[in-house]
């Protein structure tokens, strides 16, 4: 639904009063993408996924919590890792073409089961 004309004032009134009070923000803001924030979260989960890996080779024989704990770590890593690669794409698809992409039903591989159709 589009703003009224009254709500579009409001928002450019607010966006004004925060570039004025915080600039240093704003261009901040301005300068980091969706694809800038989804590639340093990619860095973090891979720095966190070979922390975990170490953890487990390192821990695995003494102790088999501690080593559980390193898997469990390189496994949120990874999804992670998998997440931020996701955003990533998406954002170059929307950035090159426009188009917002498929929705979520229409990605699915297999086609949904009969007792589950809207």
């Amino acid at each position: 639904m589009p703003l009224s004309e009254e709500e579009q004032r409001i928002l450019h009134e607010m966006e004004q009063n925060l570039y004025q009070s915080d600039r240093a923000f704003v261009d901040r803001v301005r300068s980091e993408g969706p694809q800038s924030v989804a590639r340093r979260s990619a860095r973090w989960a891979a720095v966190l996924f070979v922390a975990g890996f170490l953890i487990l080779l390192v821990s695995f024989r003494s102790s088999l919590l501690l080593g559980t704990f390193g898997f469990l770590v390189m496994l949120l890593a990874a999804l992670a890792f998998e997440h931020s690669a996701r955003q990533a794409i998406g954002s170059a698809a929307k950035r090159s073409d426009g188009a917002a992409g498929p929705r979520p039903a229409e990605r699915r591989a297999w086609p949904r089961p009969p007792w589950r159709q809207r």
